[in-house]
């Protein structure tokens, strides 16, 4: 994170040989990189890590007090924080029952690297910003994912195990508890962003069957290239209209039941490994699919996506749909029926956004709701998701909570929750401190 110089590995501590004087030729003068903050079992916990704990509690909106008392408050809960967590990685190591498979590892690495990298316009930009955090290289920061992620799927594996097992029950907190609870944290709570909640209809941009035809001619031949021994990766980047893997030569990783559209799935869980797919239709267009590896709740797949050309003839089609429909909902047309005849129910899009902070809507959201006031129909609005496939949205916008502190209501279900699973956590790691060598350095 930034400001934060990290060291690779952790040592227990990272020194500089600077000097042998000849006429003390037994005596090495070291210059101190890093400090040891703590020491669980075996692992060491090193200053910068916990330097880095502050920095995203900084980054992430939270309080951190200018004065040097109120510092090292933050300081002593986010290393307790720190070793709960050692703690809880540990116990998965050695259990086990518990496996985390590299495949997942690296699966999870390259979805947070594609997210990571999608937030920036190019690739200079995104290097730069990996400079200003301190990581040398893409690789240095590909390297800190995985063992986060790593970590991450062995706390995640543990956690999922014990409540199986009965050893994480959650034990619910009393009304005066939330309440003691929300005002002792209240100061350290972010300040609540201003908040939108709208309804929308979504619509789809759909080709014409011309364009459709073409589209099944150009998958058919592609599977005939793909059965006659042709470079699937080469196909894909060559072709696939999916920019989420269109890069990675169609890799999709390991996907479960249900990330993607029935249709998807349907032909990803009955194709046997090795075997490419015929063509087959989703409202994203005609896909080619080849299964890598299966195994009973997941498969690797890869795949190529291709879309129906969209002319301005359709797109004009679907923007009179969207002046229709909006011009219904000002009339006093029930809205859920207007949703059933006409919003995109295949896409990501939802009906309802309730609450939603406007600083983090996408800015074509925020542009078209810029100066819009409750009870107003805004649209049609031209949205583009990200898949190439632009659609029309039409937005009725029903409520703007300004910004301000959070209410004890507004925090009490999310409270609640914290504290019933805080406790049973407890509980356990009790149990982890009481039989694991702790020590914490000053």
């Amino acid at each position: 994170m930034p400001g934060i110089r990290r060291c690779w590995p952790w040592l227990l501590t990272c020194a500089a040989l600077l000097h042998v004087s000849p006429a003390r030729a037994q005596e090495v003068e070291y210059l101190l990189v890093d400090r040891i903050a703590a020491i669980v079992g075996a692992t060491v916990i090193p200053v910068s890590r916990l330097d880095e704990q502050v920095n995203i509690l900084r980054q992430q909106g939270g309080r951190v007090p200018d004065d040097s008392a109120g510092m090292a408050e933050v300081r002593h809960q986010l290393l307790k924080s720190i070793i709960d967590d050692e703690l809880l990685v540990q116990a998965a190591l050695r259990d086990t029952a518990i496996v985390v498979q590299e495949q997942d590892v690296q699966t999870a690495v390259e979805r947070a690297m594609r997210e990571v990298r999608g937030q920036f316009a190019s690739e200079l930009e995104f290097r730069r910003q990996l400079e200003t955090s301190n990581f040398g290289t893409v690789e240095e920061y590909r390297r800190w994912l995985a063992d986060q992620q790593r970590r991450e799927l062995l706390r995640d594996q543990l956690i999922q195990r014990l409540r199986e097992m009965g050893q994480l029950s959650p034990l619910a907190p009393t009304e005066a508890e939330l309440r003691a609870f929300y005002e002792e944290t209240k100061a350290q709570q972010p300040q609540r962003p201003e908040t939108v909640g709208f309804h929308q209809i979504v619509i789809r941009i759909e080709a014409d069957s011309v364009a459709i035809a073409a589209a099944r001619r150009l998958a058919d031949s592609l599977v005939t290239e793909l059965r006659d021994g042709a470079d699937f990766g080469a196909l894909a980047r060559r072709y696939s209209g999916d920019p989420g893997s269109r890069e990675q030569g169609g890799e999709l990783g390991w996907v479960r039941r249900g990330v993607f559209v029935p249709e998807f799935d349907a032909v990803a869980f009955r194709l046997r490994p090795g075997v490419i797919s015929p063509p087959f239709r989703t409202v994203f267009g005609f896909h080619i699919m080849e299964v890598q590896r299966s195994q009973p709740a997941e498969v690797q797949v890869r795949h190529i996506l291709i879309q129906p050309a969209i002319t301005e003839a359709d797109r004009a089609r679907a923007r009179a749909r969207g002046e229709e429909v909006a011009g219904a909902v000002r009339n006093g047309a029930p809205f859920d029926s207007l949703v059933g005849l006409y919003h995109d129910a295949a896409g990501q899009e939802q009906v309802l956004v309730a609450d939603f902070p406007r600083n983090e809507l996408p800015q074509t959201y925020q542009d078209a709701l810029s100066g819009a006031t409750p009870g107003d129909v805004i649209g049609p609005v031209l949205l583009d998701v990200g898949d190439g496939r632009p659609k029309f949205a039409v937005i009725r916008l029903d409520e703007i909570r300004p910004a301000g502190e959070y209410s004890f209501e507004d925090l009490r279900d999310r409270l609640r929750d914290m504290l019933s699973n805080e406790s049973a956590m407890n509980r356990y790691l009790k149990t982890l401190r009481e039989s694991t060598y702790i020590e914490i350095r000053p």
